[in-house]
């Protein structure tokens, strides 16, 4: 079966199973355990055999689900595997309750020392009102099904000139749309009080609420999370609609409008993931519409939940990329790497559909898709080890790391325009017809006045100015001109706004980006389709199964059913039959694959710009009872395979096949001795690993060498003499290189390699 239709497959029985809400406690020798169900049949055993999902896709896949003592030996009983990732649910669920007992009851408890109820948060955004009128001030949202009201806070500046509060770009934060998500409003109630705190003793923050109009809003579903505070009901998820036949409770995260009714939502009034009667049916969601609809200058907006340490992108209703896509990848990834550095955390980004689970009608694609802002949710801590139940200890940590990543959010918001990255600039142009560039440009805080455009000088001439076309989306196109081999262009991106220009790289003309006209050939490429000699095995392998075959893969949901181009039927793939998930997959240790010896050196005298390697591979370990807990180093060899130096080491599961491109020279010296070495691994019981490598190629990058060394039109042995006097240390008035063999040495085997060339060598 083909990888997309077996995907197709999967997730059209996903949808088809109901997620029952985990009843009411007490849980008492409850446990959670995480579950790896390959096939409908299999998701259709393990949910007979369950109490309840924590996982908010309920999918063959990876699944965390709550399971009593009598439940959890009949997984066993059954053969199901499974790793245990809270031993004892309500002994968690206890030791909260008695934190938070504790901390009530001292009155000298700092606010961020345990979790609040919404009398408390309430009586905490009063509080910054009535001690910081000037920046902070109330607002109600709405009101909930049961008549609470939705609160928040905003927080501005005052009205400076020329920067009034209402023509400020808007930010909203919002959290508690599901209910047992505890640790959600001590997230955005962190990041209220950090900037209100920090307005005239923080330089950054302060500049950041005299330009940005930000709103808080710490608890959407008032009622659901006031029953989770009530005796037994801590996990409850949904709102409290009562919907007429003995169920109770709408996801109001599947309740908004963009894209409602699709996959990732149920139909069923008794799932946790119930969608509702219709787009904006819940009071809740139509209340924060209606809010952030009169927002004029909306531009950003996060929706926090728990758990998993995720940035989440549009699009959750479908696997297509967003017309923004190269914009959000920007920003979650700066965003991703200033929360990771404050505690070491890791939160993996990327569009909801494939970095979690498809899911319609949620709030981050209506921002995005209906009022055009930067819709994005955050997963806070952790991936497992205690759930929706935080510890108190985690409170600070985990809302310091968020704030980091909210602020950053901020800060894109506040810019007149945000450029990106579509594709690597191209470091080399074609010599024989121009070369693509693409940037993304997208206005933020203000209106692109036109379309951008592209300058660019060759040899350090004038500024040529080229216009750009839309591609699509914030996607916009042009070219640089064919470049001589060897001749150098400078160029950059510029687009404006009402009264600036904006460049990308910043810096504009002074630091602009940088390419250089080259040739290129391919060196060496292996498809495949036929034995080169690649090698199975290596010391301290120890794999049982999985082991790597030449092969037409069988698609299953870890594993493609093609090769990476459908032009031919065979890669090199860890297990190729097995249409059962991790039936044949990588198990009890590692299994190496290692290339046959390959060339990385020109065919002829050539001046080298790069080396350039790629092929195309395949991961996936985000399936089992233990993901995400494995890798697969790929390392390279320049003395054919005496010494290896890593190239990178794949966790990514984008569930495709990848495209990776690396210089060699990057890495090693590139000889004609080269080897590539790929070692998929299995290292912890209950992880499902899968690898394949295909179509690896070397294309060298440069230009002729040049041999008339003299200048004077003509290659012979006048310049063989030219450059014996240069080697000897005499002048060189041409100015050419004299390491005419480029090996880092000018000397006696420069002037053979000239002879060998000039003789047609």
């Amino acid at each position: 079966m083909r990888a997309r239709a077996m995907a197709a497959v999967l997730l059209t029985a996903a949808t088809s199973f109901a997620q029952q809400a985990i009843p009411p406690g007490p849980y008492d020798g409850q446990m959670v355990v995480r579950v790896a169900p390959a096939t409908p049949a299999d998701l259709e055993r393990v949910l007979g055999l369950v109490q309840g999902a924590w996982s908010c896709r309920v999918g063959p896949g990876e699944l965390d689900v709550q399971v009593t003592p009598a439940q959890r030996a009949a997984l066993q009983e059954a053969g199901i595997e499974h790793a245990v990732m809270i031993p004892d649910v309500q002994a968690l669920l206890d030791e909260e309750r008695a934190q938070v007992d504790a901390a009530h009851r001292d009155r000298d408890a700092a606010w961020f020392s345990t979790f609040r109820n919404l009398a408390e948060i309430g009586a905490r955004l009063d509080h910054y009102q009535a001690e910081y009128p000037e920046i902070a001030s109330t607002f109600v949202v709405g009101q909930t099904i049961q008549g609470r009201q939705i609160r928040g806070v905003r927080i501005t500046g005052p009205d400076l000139p020329g920067n009034p509060r209402s023509a400020r770009p808007a930010v909203v934060f919002n959290s508690c749309q599901h209910a047992r998500e505890w640790a959600t409003p001590m997230t955005t109630m962190w990041i209220a009080d950090r900037l209100i705190e920090g307005y005239g003793n923080d330089l950054r923050l302060t500049g950041l609420v005299d330009l940005c109009d930000v709103y808080v809003v710490p608890v959407v579903n008032c009622d659901g999370y006031e029953f989770t505070w009530t005796p037994n009901n801590r996990l409850w998820r949904k709102n409290r609609r009562d919907n007429g036949d003995g169920t109770f409770g709408v996801d109001t995260n599947r309740n908004w409008g963009f894209g409602w009714g699709g996959v990732g939502a149920s139909t069923a009034t008794n799932n946790d993931t119930y969608r509702g009667t219709g787009p904006f049916s819940e009071p809740e969601t139509a209340a924060m519409r209606d809010f952030m609809t009169g927002l004029a200058n909306l531009r950003a907006h996060i929706d926090v939940h728990s758990y998993s340490q995720l940035i989440l992108t549009p699009w959750g209703w479908s696997a297509a990329d967003c017309d923004d896509r190269a914009i959000f990848r920007r920003v979650e990834r700066d965003m991703a790497g200033v929360m990771q550095s404050v505690h070491g955390m890791a939160y993996r980004p990327g569009p909801t559909y494939t970095n979690i689970y498809p899911a319609s009608g949620g709030a981050l694609d209506w921002v995005y898709g209906d009022r055009d802002a930067l819709g994005m949710s955050i997963e806070v801590r952790d991936t497992g080890s205690y759930g929706f139940v935080m510890p108190a200890s985690e409170i600070i940590p985990n809302a310091e790391e968020n704030f980091e990543g909210a602020i950053r959010l901020v800060e894109y918001a506040v810019m007149p325009l945000i450029f990106a990255e579509v594709t690597p600039p191209p470091a080399s142009l074609r010599t024989s017809e121009p070369t693509s560039v693409d940037i993304a440009v997208r206005a933020s805080a203000a209106v692109m006045s036109g379309l951008p455009v592209m300058k660019w000088r060759a040899a350090g001439g004038d500024w040529q100015t080229v216009p750009m076309t839309l591609v699509a989306g914030s996607v916009y196109s042009s070219s640089l001109p064919a470049a001589g081999c060897g001749e150098r262009v400078e160029y950059y991106f510029e687009a404006a706004t009402p009264g600036m220009a904006e460049t990308y790289p910043p810096e504009g003309w002074a630091s602009p980006l940088v390419a250089t006209g080259a040739g290129s050939s391919v060196r060496w490429a292996d498809t495949m389709s036929t034995d080169q000699g690649w090698t199975v095995g290596a010391a301290g392998d120890a794999a049982t199964t999985g082991l790597w075959e030449r092969a037409d893969p069988v698609a299953n949901a870890s594993q493609p059913g093609d090769d990476s181009n459908d032009a031919g039927n065979l890669c090199w793939i860890t297990g190729a039959t097995g249409t059962t998930n991790g039936a044949n997959d990588v198990d009890g240790g590692a299994t190496t694959l290692t290339s046959p010896v390959f060339p990385a050196t020109p065919q002829s005298y050539t001046r080298v710009e790069s080396t350039v390697l790629s092929y195309q591979r395949w991961y996936s370990n985000n399936t089992g009872s233990n993901p995400n807990n494995d890798s697969m180093p790929v390392s390279i060899s320049n003395d054919g395979g005496q010494s290896w130096v890593t190239l990178e080491d794949v966790t990514q599961n984008a569930g495709a096949w990848v495209p990776v491109a690396f210089r060699i020279e990057d890495f090693v010296t590139p000889t004609a001795n080269m080897r590539l070495r790929f070692v998929a691994r299995d290292l912890g019981a209950g992880s499902v690993v899968e690898a394949g490598v295909d179509d690896v190629s070397v294309t060298i990058v440069g230009c002729p060498a040049d041999l008339d060394m003299n200048g004077d039109g003509n290659a012979d042995q006048d310049d063989v003499a030219y450059l014996i006097n240069v080697v000897g240390g005499g002048d060189n008035p041409t100015g050419i290189d004299p390491d005419f063999n480029q090996d880092g040495s000018v000397d006696q085997d420069d002037v053979a390699a000239l002879i060998d060339a000039i003789g047609g060598g």
